[in-house]
């Protein structure tokens, strides 16, 4: 029963825990919101990082306007007769589609020959929007306008733009990025609205022109809790969509690691050194890396790099279908899974008491840790973007909660035990052997004590008469004066043997002596006023005490499984047989030779020399003068035949 009892408080003391964890959470949460998205940011840059995929990307290939094409071709901006010799280059050499990063916004002499380059060849220009800031740029003309969907949530509306020159007629698509709080790019709108029309991105712009493809895509909310918030996609590509959030954001995907793309300088391209076979039926990607004039952004991979960068991962994601997005039940999923780590750290805290304030840390630590490989393996083999920081956090929390929880109910039982040890044995002794492994050996130490043993006696014939419950009363009083009286006089109260009690005072010192006298003539009269009235066919209960002097062995005896601490010696044997020679020479206190030779003269008298039993020795014996008046209740008989005269 006591176990069962327990359960419950521990059970009220985990649940505490838990709401302290909670609130540790919501604190977290309130002093740093973005803390956890931070921390899932930079777990799935991890996880692209370790796990690239593991192919060439060749459909992609990079035409980088680079430090030694600035070198070789002249410094930037070139002129719009050199773009035209690119674009004819890359034409000449088979590229499928030519998707320009760079914004060609003025008009510029040479506008018509680059125009007539891109009329022969299928192209898409960059253009930006403009959705933060309090400037409005109009420069250049917006192109690429879609039929379909119409403005409105979930896309963002543009402040102004830097279009493409006038004299260009091409495909174009925006290269606004979603810039993030710490400057990285981990989306891009997919549309933007712009004077009520929508306008593709670049990398959906390309698609668009690649396909052939009516400009006219569908939006479409997500229903189920796995989906995305909304679907972008177009009715002559059946089956395939881009996820979008709740802000029409693309998650990119840098799933590709960069060594992967191939990439040719622009300048090889131009002067006719670029190898066909790299180029042929490849989207081309031309951007620009040189210093000065490369649109360097940080990425979700660390360091600043090109913008190129980020459109080539939109294409190459875009045509491989797996762009990554955030569940619209991500939340319910997250609580779910912090619910269940939470259940195993209950099942871990219930049984194993001390262990349990290791385990505990340690599985949620190791709980946090799956819970990361799980938004790993979601992303890498799903495209679900469930962060695992919320159910790693509550495990962290929980765990290290409960762990405090579970010491401190140790502690509480410990403390307990130990309490209650402590009103079984002497305080020392039970702090002596409380915290450590019991052994099968004798573990004791010799000390000198002042012993004192007092027996109720005629107590064992008012328990014949007397219906239990009566006796055990008597006993409990006599027992609770004794330890009162005793414990107040400095002494310890050693051990309770039946009806009667053994205390000592460790040292030899004659005060420890006059206190023991003081306590037994204490326990005598109190005792003697407590106990009630005998019934007419009972003697009366009375006290007897003996004290003696001299030097015991105290400490644990037995086998490991029941252990006994026990004080053993002469003093003790002594003090026994004088309690038991009270009542036949009518004095309730009688000492030892060695306890009455350290009080001052007049305190004791001597009753002569007696064999006491089991002892082969005689001893002179003392009885104690009354500091009052005490009766001793038992018939004065003296037992002259043990008597010895010297």
């Amino acid at each position: 029963m006591p176990a069962v009892r327990r359960q419950p408080r521990r059970w009220r003391a985990h649940f505490a825990a838990l709401a302290a964890a909670a609130g540790l959470l919501g604190l977290l949460v309130v002093l740093a919101p973005s803390a956890l998205t931070e921390l899932d940011e930079h777990a799935g840059a991890f996880f692209w990082r370790a796990f690239p995929a593991q192919t060439v990307e060749r459909r992609v290939v990079v035409v980088d306007i680079d430090e030694a094409s600035l070198a070789e071709i002249g410094p930037w901006p070139w002129p719009r007769e050199r773009i035209a010799e690119l674009v004819r280059g890359l034409g000449a050499l088979g590229a499928n589609l030519q998707v320009f990063d760079v914004v060609f916004s003025d008009a510029r002499p040479g506008d018509d020959t680059l125009a007539r380059a891109l009329s022969g060849a299928p192209a898409v220009l960059a253009q930006i929007l403009v959705l933060e800031g309090d400037a409005a740029p109009a420069a250049g003309r917006v192109q690429g306008a879609l039929d379909a969907p119409p403005c409105g949530p979930p896309l963002p509306e543009a402040r102004g733009h830097l279009g493409v020159a006038p004299g260009l007629a091409a495909a174009a698509g925006h290269i606004t990025p979603r810039i993030a709080a710490d400057g990285a790019v981990r989306g891009v709108p997919a549309l933007i609205c712009y004077r009520g029309r929508a306008y593709p991105t670049l990398a959906l712009a390309a698609l668009l022109r690649a396909a052939e493809l009516p400009p006219a895509l569908t939006l479409t909310p997500g229903a189920g809790l796995l989906d995305p918030d909304w679907r972008l996609g177009h009715a002559g590509l059946p089956g395939m969509y881009i996820p979008l959030d709740a802000r029409g954001d693309w998650r990119v995907s840098y799933r590709v690691a960069r060594s992967a793309f191939a990439s040719v300088s622009a300048a090889d391209v131009i002067k006719g050194r670029a190898p066909a076979q790299l180029i042929r039926g490849a989207w081309v990607l031309v951007g620009a890396t040189a210093f000065g004039i490369a649109d360097a952004v940080p990425t979700a991979l660390g360091g600043a790099v090109s913008g190129v960068e980020v459109h080539a991962q939109l294409i190459a994601a875009l045509l491989d279908g797996r762009s990554p997005y955030t569940p619209r039940g991500a939340l319910g999923l997250q609580a779910v899974a912090a619910g269940a780590a939470i259940v195993l750290l209950l099942l871990l805290a219930g049984p194993r008491g001390r262990r349990a304030v290791v385990i505990l840390p340690l599985a949620g630590v190791a709980l946090a840790g799956l819970a990361f490989a799980l938004q790993g393996a979601l992303l890498l083999g799903s495209q679900i973007w469930l962060g695992g920081s919320l159910p790693a956090a509550c495990a962290l929390f929980a765990g290290l909660a409960l762990a405090i929880a579970e010491h401190a109910a140790t502690r509480r039982e410990r403390d307990l035990v130990y309490r209650n040890l402590s009103s079984y044995l002497p305080a020392a002794a039970a702090a002596e052997i409380a915290y450590r492994a019991p052994l099968g050996v004798i573990d004791a130490r010799r000390e000198d004590i002042v012993a004192l043993y007092a027996d109720l006696r005629n107590f064992s014939a008012w328990c014949e008469k007397r219906p239990p419950e009566e006796a055990a009363a008597i006993l409990h009083l006599f027992f609770g004066i004794f330890a009162r009286i005793v414990e107040e006089e400095g002494g310890i109260v050693q051990e309770y043997a039946g009806d009667a009690v053994l205390a000592v005072w460790p040292g030899s010192a004659a005060p420890n002596v006059a206190r023991a006298l003081a306590a037994a003539r204490r326990v005598v009269a109190d005792v003697s006023a407590a106990l009630p009235a005998p019934p007419e066919d009972l003697e009366p209960l009375a006290v007897g005490v003996g004290i003696e002097h001299g030097r015991v062995l105290v400490g644990s005896f037995g086998p490991a499984a029941r252990r006994s601490y026990t004080a053993l010696g002469e003093p003790i044997t002594v003090a026994i047989r004088l309690q038991a020679l009270t009542a036949e020479l009518a004095e309730p206190v009688l000492l030892g030779p060695s306890a009455a030779g350290r009080l001052p003269a007049g305190v004791t008298h001597d009753l002569g020399s007696f064999l006491l039993e089991g002892l082969v020795e005689p001893r002179h014996i003392f009885g104690a003068r009354p500091a009052g008046r005490l009766l001793d209740l038992a018939p004065r008989r003296r037992l002259e035949k043990n008597r010895l005269a010297i």
